[in-house]
């Protein structure tokens, strides 16, 4: 197999909200369908605000961007939107500052997570899968990304050289590219994907050791290492499909901690912080896909800090085609990869968790032992569920939820809700 990845900063379009999805019977591929109807709009259109997001100069809702020139960044995977003007600043004083911090925040935090790349005064993921062995020291957002992966068991991070292969699936221009990356597929591509989820899931072959006050060492058994050289791997660690979950909650913290909470945060991919302590309504719309067809099945309504995780086995906008291909046949392949074999697998078509008081990534460790699952089992969700991480999934038009205090209003024909 050829161990190429392809770099990609593209700022896509975003998404848009519809009221039904029609997918094709002639199986035209479904992010093109999707795209089409998601026209430009932003990637919040899937978490809005009661009150109107259309700020004005003298304050109000304004998207706040990434201000950047010559740095990469990964803001465009974002958005930011913030009621500017109600801190005693002047509106254009407010606004300068979010951008800035906003700005400094998505630099450092594409900075931390990559795996392409190094960068001056920076220990992140291409530095540590580049330096085996090595005690090496990291920042604080990275280690504790480290520690609630090792503490909830997940070895996903190991998946990396996987990973790779993906990402070169994803970016293909028709199937006929597909055949060298697709497990589904290709029998070699199943091999490879296998023989690597076997050294990912053994600590024996690689792990990670946590030495405190942030140094941490990448190990690899004499096996793993020789086989790596022998493949050309040099992507071991690698955040991934996950990867957002945590840049979102550094994002969030650090706009709290300066004040700043009179907003909310949303990725094209599933996660969303809300920070408004204000008691102000919002609505976040929940998509069911049933067969060939994406329905929006209610709105869950809302008045309080949260964290939100949605996790799909189908596009909703242009940007997901870094994580989404559909082949002509009308098959989808996505970024949620089983550890024991390295095959994509999805319990469910969608997935939805929330929690007013842990953070994206502690709502996503809870789910994800359920969602890449070869079934659905709802029951082993009660245990986040009587944690304060509540779920919302669907079957056959019935919305369940977990949560005794939740609002779901505006029900699509068909649809009612039961308790889980």
């Amino acid at each position: 197999m050829g161990k190429t990845t392809r770099k990609d900063n593209r700022q896509l379009p975003h998404p848009k909200p519809v009221e039904k999805i029609e997918l094709s019977e002639k199986h035209i591929r479904l992010r093109i369908v999707l795209t089409v109807v998601f026209l430009v709009i932003g990637v919040s259109a899937l978490v809005y605000g009661v009150l109107s997001f259309l700020g004005g100069g003298d304050g109000g809702w304004q998207e706040i961007t990434a201000s950047v020139s010559g740095e990469d960044h990964c803001g465009g995977e974002f958005v930011f939107r913030y009621d500017v003007g109600g801190s005693g600043l002047t509106v254009r004083t407010e606004y300068r500052q979010l951008t800035d911090l906003y700005t400094e925040t998505m630099i450092h935090a594409y900075q931390l997570f990559h795996t392409q790349s190094s960068f001056e005064g920076v220990t992140n993921l291409y530095t540590i899968n580049h330096h085996p062995g090595e005690v090496l020291t990291v920042e604080p957002v990275l280690y504790e990304a480290f520690q609630l992966l090792e503490e909830y068991g997940r070895r996903e991070l190991y998946l990396g050289p996987v990973y790779v292969q993906y990402n070169n699936l994803f970016y293909c221009q028709g199937d006929e590219q597909t055949l060298e990356f697709d497990p589904f597929v290709s029998q070699e591509a199943a091999a490879y994907y296998q023989e690597v989820a076997s050294f990912a899931q053994d600590p024996d072959s690689v792990r990670l050791e946590l030495l405190g006050e942030n140094q941490v060492r990448l190990v690899l058994s004499e096996d793993y290492a020789r086989y790596a050289e022998e493949q050309g791997i040099t992507d071991f660690l690698d955040f991934y499909w996950m990867r957002n979950a945590f840049i979102i909650d550094y994002a969030a913290d650090i706009l709290a901690e300066q004040g700043f909470t009179r907003g909310m945060l949303s990725s094209y991919d599933g996660f969303t912080r809300n920070l408004d302590q204000r008691g102000t309504g919002y609505a976040y719309n929940l998509f069911d896909r049933q067969g060939q067809v994406i329905y929006p099945a209610g709105t869950l309504q809302y008045s309080q800090p949260v964290s939100m995780v949605f996790l799909r086995d189908f596009p909703m906008n242009s940007l997901d085609t870094m994580h989404y291909y559909e082949l002509e046949s009308g098959e989808i392949r996505f970024p949620y990869v089983d550890v024991r074999d390295g095959l994509c697998r999805a319990s469910l078509h969608n997935l939805v968790g929330y929690s007013y008081e842990e953070s994206c990534a502690r709502v996503l460790m809870t789910l994800m032992p359920v969602y890449i699952a070869d079934s659905f089992d709802g029951t082993s969700l009660q245990e986040g569920a009587e944690k304060g991480i509540y779920s919302i999934y669907f079957e056959n038009g019935v919305i369940y939820a977990d949560d005794p205090g939740v609002v779901i209003t505006d029900l699509y024909e068909g649809y009612r809700m039961e308790e889980a």
